[in-house]
């Protein structure tokens, strides 16, 4: 048979386009997760709670919301201090600190210790020589997805989280601004999603509704982008709270990983068949899944 690589009018092909491997072992096993819900149910707590978790560490927290004050002095979450913390307020700084982690996570698999302190030496400020132990970081989590998605519609407005607010006019998103942001939004996701490591999504809740007024709740994103997100992930859940039962402090948690009811969820992981998750932490879903390493 004639090699199609060299057929006449034909690009020749350098290398081949795919690799054949085995099934990786569950060290090797990353979770790509988004978690949707309503403010005040535990998104951000149950994505922090990673941190308790050792085979899930180190951790990197990028937060667009300014939510860091639900993981300090937060029973649920054991070791927050040990939780490296990003600030972003554009579109462009969460596509950096991905490119970042990225070279981090190359220089991570290889063992290069100095490539990683350079790294991590710049991002923080300081000198290599200034750490002792780089980070190694095997879960990032964002928070939130929906803010980046609005990050993303400010910066093709030409629009910034710091400009003056006394403005006569302001530019209003119109059809091209939303197909761009649409295709910046599934690139930026599927390049978090693609970095060897565990990724945590955080977004909010929002409705639609039909005509006989029943609400059917999905991620907080605009267009199209709900759906196709959730093609990206293993796992979606979809968080709520339970009534305080009388003499209780806390309301339950329960984080739904079955279309069940009247939102959006998934679970591509078969060996875990329940419909939800009951209080969820990190590690219980960590481990429900299959996913924890037996010691």
């Amino acid at each position: 048979m004639a090699d199609p690589t060299k057929a006449e009018g034909s690009k020749t092909i350098s290398g081949p386009l795919f690799k054949i491997t085995s099934r990786p072992t569950i060290s090797e096993q990353y979770i790509k997760l988004l978690v949707y819900g309503d403010p005040g149910v535990g998104k951000t707590t149950l994505a922090a709670s990673a941190v308790d978790v050792p085979q899930m560490g180190d951790i990197i927290y990028i937060d667009a919301e300014r939510s860091e004050m639900a993981i300090d002095d937060n029973s649920r979450v054991l070791d927050a201090e040990n939780i490296d913390r990003v600030r972003v307020n554009s579109f462009n700084a969460v596509a950096q600190v991905q490119e970042f982690l990225k070279a981090h996570c190359a220089a991570r698999d290889r063992n290069d210790i100095e490539k990683l302190k350079s790294l991590e030496a710049k991002a923080k400020g300081v000198t290599p020589a200034d750490i002792d132990e780089p980070r190694r970081y095997r879960t990032a989590i964002i928070d939130s997805i929906s803010e980046v998605n609005e990050f993303c519609m400010y910066q093709l407005l030409k629009l910034s989280t710091d400009m003056k607010l006394d403005v006569d006019e302001m530019e209003v998103a119109e059809w091209g601004e939303f197909r761009k942001s649409n295709q910046m939004m599934q690139l930026v996701t599927r390049a978090y999603r693609d970095l060897p490591m565990n990724v945590i999504f955080v977004a909010g809740a929002q409705y639609t509704q039909d005509e006989l007024k029943r609400k059917f709740f999905a991620p907080n994103m605009t267009g199209k982008l709900a759906n196709q997100v959730q093609g990206f992930m293993d796992v979606v859940g979809y968080m709520v709270t339970g009534k305080v039962a009388e003499g209780a402090v806390e309301a339950p948690r329960r984080l739904w990983v079955q279309p069940v009811g009247n939102f959006m969820a998934k679970n591509r992981r078969s060996m875990y068949r329940e419909a939800y998750f009951n209080d969820p932490t990190m590690g219980s879903i960590m481990k429900g899944l299959g996913l924890l390493a037996k010691s």
